[in-house]
């Protein structure tokens, strides 16, 4: 099977989940209208190869390759500006695990909620402080057939000197105790540095665009878990800079 009949077969998956009964409050008739006429329109020129023209896309988040192509253009966004700036800082991507939750709306929000917040806390404490000017935030969540995972992926600038400062492995041992405390059982964290242009771009494209960020990927689950999902990113922002970040780059806190 080629990459096209692969794109076919997800608009087909996506279609015959979202035109059942209980996606009718999630998928409007006018939200499916938009992911089938995405798939005539890809299907039309998969059997048309010399037409000539641009290819519609609905470009929605609930479209399967629609969510695919938006995620490719998040990557190159977010990589271009984290490239920006690796020569004034010291880049480390910090990884905060929450609970594992049921797949749950109500239950996955909470955890997402309590999360940002106890983040809030964490970069606030002085010895955050003292060394971290700002970051990139990327909220994630794993999905397995019986409960999820939300949790945070933050990329650190830290100054030059954070090493005159502590030990990386001293820093790591820090956040983990503080972040442990605030969540109150034994979180798993993860500090690593982000020393090269390549690493950067590698953990960028992870943030962005892995194939496990794919909504394509959930149509295997239970169809239930599409459905969470759906509901949960809905009005959400994954992705966020840190005002000053995006101040040093001339960008506002909506770009």
């Amino acid at each position: 099977m080629n990459k096209e009949e692969e794109y076919i077969g997800y608009y087909k998956k996506s279609i015959e989940i979202y035109e059942r009964e209980d996606f009718k409050d999630i998928i409007s008739k006018k939200k499916l209208l938009n992911v089938k006429n995405c798939y005539n329109e890809y299907l039309y020129w998969y059997e048309h190869p010399e037409w000539p023209h641009k290819i519609f896309r609905c470009k929605k988040s609930f479209c399967p390759i629609c969510d695919m192509k938006n995620k490719r253009m998040l990557y190159y966004k977010h990589k271009d500006r984290a490239l920006k700036l690796e020569k004034k800082y010291n880049l480390f991507i910090l990884v905060l695990n929450g609970n594992n939750v049921e797949i749950k709306t109500d239950k996955i929000n909470e955890e997402i909620k309590d999360n940002n917040e106890k983040l809030k806390i964490l970069l606030s404490r002085p010895f955050i402080k003292k060394v971290v000017r700002g970051y990139f935030k990327a909220i994630e969540i794993n999905y397995t057939y019986y409960d999820s995972l939300p949790h945070i992926h933050i990329i650190l600038f830290t100054i030059k000197g954070i090493y005159k400062h502590f030990k990386i492995s001293e820093f790591k041992n820090m956040i983990t105790q503080e972040w442990r405390n605030l969540k109150g059982f034994n979180a798993n964290v993860y500090l690593k540095s982000l020393g090269t242009k390549e690493k950067i771009e590698k953990e960028v494209s992870y943030l962005t665009r892995h194939n496990k960020k794919q909504l394509y990927n959930l149509l295997n689950l239970d169809s239930n878990v599409v459905k969470v999902h759906l509901e949960v990113i809905q009005n959400k922002r994954f992705f966020v800079w840190s005002k000053n970040i995006l101040k040093e780059l001339k960008l506002n806190s909506y770009t």
